[in-house]
């Protein structure tokens, strides 16, 4: 019994039979089942990098209210009242540092006040490690506003 030829085996000299038809088939399903899988892992893991990135530098740097949240390592509860104060606190220094009819020492002084307004709430909240690395960013925020960066 002839089997029919099929366009391979005439392109390369090679008679096919019934079984090796099925593992041709079974491997070039394989291999684009792999390559399919491959091509959504590699999309899902270049997003998933990306906004990880991302997110790592948005709460990474210390001039943002979520980076120094990340940085004090605030435990969920500490998260849940601190951040309404420290939230609290923006727009006034925002305030201070957008308004140019201030002499930096003027800026300088209204932005402790505010800051030791909400320290003596937060002092209570936080480990002695946290409010040492608070006052840490407090210090960068006093320079960051006496040169115009207006906190976010």
């Amino acid at each position: 019994m002839k089997l029919a030829v099929l366009p391979v085996e005439s392109a390369c000299n090679v008679v096919l039979n019934d079984n090796r038809v099925k593992k041709i088939k079974y491997c070039v399903f394989k291999l684009a089942s792999l390559s399919l899988y491959f091509a959504v892992a590699v999309a899902a893991l270049s997003q998933d990098l990306s906004s990880l990135g991302k997110m790592a530098q948005d709460l990474g740097s210390m001039d943002s209210l979520a980076g120094l949240t990340q940085k004090l390592h605030l435990s969920p509860e500490q998260l849940q009242q601190v951040l309404p104060i420290l939230q609290g606190e923006v727009p006034k220094l925002q305030a201070i540092a957008g308004n140019s009819g201030l002499s930096n020492v003027q800026k300088l002084d209204k932005t402790k006040a505010v800051q030791k307004q909400s320290d003596s709430k937060l002092k209570n909240m936080l480990s002695s490690e946290q409010f040492t690395s608070l006052q840490s960013f407090r210090s960068l925020q006093r320079q960051d506003i006496l040169q115009g960066v207006i906190p976010q």
